[in-house]
């Protein structure tokens, strides 16, 4: 059984729906239109849940583990997929601003997974897998909010693993680059994005199910001997960012 925060769209919708052919009883949380995320958790199979949860909210977070747990029964998997981004340079940006990047980001991601751990640890089971970014590793430019963000992820994703070790829970992130899929017609949206994907060693733009493969992966028991450990799925770019043009407004 997994939760997959985020899981109506993007990124957490195909994570969801390759965890669900897996074999994973998916429960997807989202913060608004709880019908159409209930039409998309009906694609995932007969007994898959949608779920509204404020992951923000420490007492919407409980409400929503509680849930889970009242309609399926245990939580064998969390993947921490929802997050918020903002960006402008540090100096443009404000401190509401500042402060919505990290409670979705961090705060959301701590609220949880220590949620969920609480259930774990009566299992004495259980496998977290936090979606980061490569701008955790990398600086890039605006994105300080996010990307310093992300990187607290990183430590929260090691901290997590080590306490919780004992009771059977494995934690694990990945940090996914450039992700965009054909069908987005990114390259319309997002010219300048074109000459960066060309830098890197895989020279493309990866795809949510690249993503969706590694969190799968991770959460399930091939992966038994890994926790505290971030995954880029990147096309080497974390290794090679310094090689590549350092982008500004002007650039783009």
């Amino acid at each position: 059984m997994a939760i997959v925060t985020g899981g109506r769209r993007g990124m957490g919708h195909t994570i969801a729906a390759e965890l669900a052919a897996e074999g994973a009883i998916i429960a997807i949380v989202t913060h608004g239109d709880l019908a159409a995320a209930e039409a998309i958790a009906g694609t995932f199979g007969p007994d898959a849940i949608a779920i509204e949860a404020d992951i923000t909210n420490q007492a919407s977070v409980n409400r929503m583990v509680d849930e889970v747990v009242a309609r399926l029964g245990r939580v064998d998997i969390l993947v921490n997929n929802a997050g918020y981004g903002k960006a402008a340079p540090l100096t443009e940006l404000s401190e509401d601003d500042w402060d919505a990047v990290y409670a979705v980001n961090v705060k959301g991601t701590f609220l949880c997974s220590a949620a969920v751990a609480r259930v774990m640890m009566k299992q004495q089971s259980g496998s977290i897998v936090n979606i980061i970014a490569a701008s955790a590793h990398r600086s890039f430019p605006r994105s300080g909010a996010y990307g310093s963000s992300k990187a607290a992820v990183v430590s929260l994703t090691q901290q997590m693993a080590l306490e919780w070790s004992p009771f059977g829970i494995r934690v694990n992130g990945v940090s996914p680059g450039a992700i965009r899929d054909p069908e987005t017609n990114w390259q319309e949206a997002e010219p300048w994005l074109i000459k960066e994907v060309s830098r890197l060693p895989l020279k493309r733009a990866g795809l949510t199910i690249d993503i969706a493969k590694a969190v799968a992966f991770l959460a399930s028991d091939d992966a038994a001997y890994i926790t505290a450990q971030t995954l880029p799925v990147d096309g080497g770019g974390v290794a090679t960012w310094h090689l590549s043009a350092y982008l500004y407004d002007g650039d783009k």
